[in-house]
């Protein structure tokens, strides 16, 4: 099995020290890579610019996204951001991909958001240009939703033969596309689309299972590495903390003590349950998430080996 590793998602700080600050931060702790979603509202910052000042700043923190919208940039001129943060980097770049799911940020950008089979087709044949792009010269394409002559992406990238491929996503179709085309699989629950409501179901450790099934199947004994979400909160009472976290966010505690990707209590719970996904489904690689980030450094250290 693969060694795990940790990383975090951040879509930005209050300033640009800030931002540089917690970098380096998260670096001395033993994080392997800090990873940046794409969202057009919350004051995100916008993720390509965001890892790019890092890219100096650092030397083994891994810059990635988790996940680019792909209805939101077109594959050729996408692909061209992509090299040329690997080359910044020294070849750190992890390449997030999904197919978008909140519709906010669809109406913010005017971009229509269509159903989920048109938005998964859609990411499948960017994913196919866009690694024709980082191996070839040139590349005449012709699909049903992108169309290019004579298409280029230099500078090449460091990583070959190219960056690591995540592919983000939760539901049948998009599992199956992982499994076949992406290095890493971030397993996230299935029915994240529009407003982000789930149902217990979807946060389970059995519907995991399922999930991680399929991406298998589909990869035909080709190696790919699992990822998942996990939201953190340390705390000495972790029955307390989820009723009182349950209140808060006005959900079924039912919702919190079912979910796979809660990690609620002290730094051993935390750790064993890391370790219970590790033995059970096979994930290797955690994006760990919550307030308590920086504080997880311990479980960073002793998991990942350093």
């Amino acid at each position: 099995m693969r060694k795990i590793r940790f990383a975090t998602q951040s879509g930005g700080a209050p300033s640009a020290q800030e931002w540089l600050d917690r970098a380096k931060r998260l670096e001395a702790i033993g994080y392997d890579t800090l990873a940046m979603p794409d969202h057009m509202i919350g004051g995100a910052f916008a993720p390509m610019v965001a890892l790019a000042a890092l890219a100096p700043i650092t030397t083994k923190l891994r810059l990635g996204t988790l996940v680019i919208d792909n209805d939101f940039r077109n594959p050729v001129v996408f692909a061209r951001e992509v090299a040329l943060l690997d080359v910044l980097s020294g070849g750190r770049f992890e390449l997030g991909l999904g197919a978008g799911w909140l519709d906010r940020d669809y109406q913010g950008t005017g971009i229509a958001f269509d159903r989920g089979r048109v938005r998964v087709a859609r990411l499948a044949e960017a994913v196919t240009l866009m690694k024709r792009l980082f191996t070839e010269e040139q590349v005449d394409f012709a699909g049903t939703y992108y169309t290019v002559t004579k298409a280029e992406c230099r500078p090449k990238t460091v990583q070959k033969p190219h960056p690591p491929l995540m592919i983000a996503g939760g539901g049948d179709e998009i599992l199956a596309l992982a499994g076949r085309e992406a290095d890493i699989v971030a397993i996230v629950p299935p029915g994240i689309t529009g407003t982000g409501k789930l149902a217990v179901q979807a946060v389970t450790l059995e519907k995991l299972k399922q999930q991680a099934a399929i991406v298998r199947e589909h990869a035909k004994g080709r190696e790919v590495e699992l990822s998942m979400f996990l939201d953190c909160v340390l705390t000495d009472d972790r029955e307390a903390k989820m009723t009182e976290l349950a209140e808060v966010a006005k959900v079924d505690r039912d919702m919190l003590a079912q979910s796979a990707y809660r990690g609620i209590g002290t730094l051993a719970e935390i750790t064993a349950h890391i370790g219970m996904l590790r033995d059970t489904i096979g994930v290797t690689y955690f994006c760990l998430r919550g307030p308590d980030v920086e504080k997880l450094g311990p479980i960073v250290q002793e998991l990942s080996g350093q």
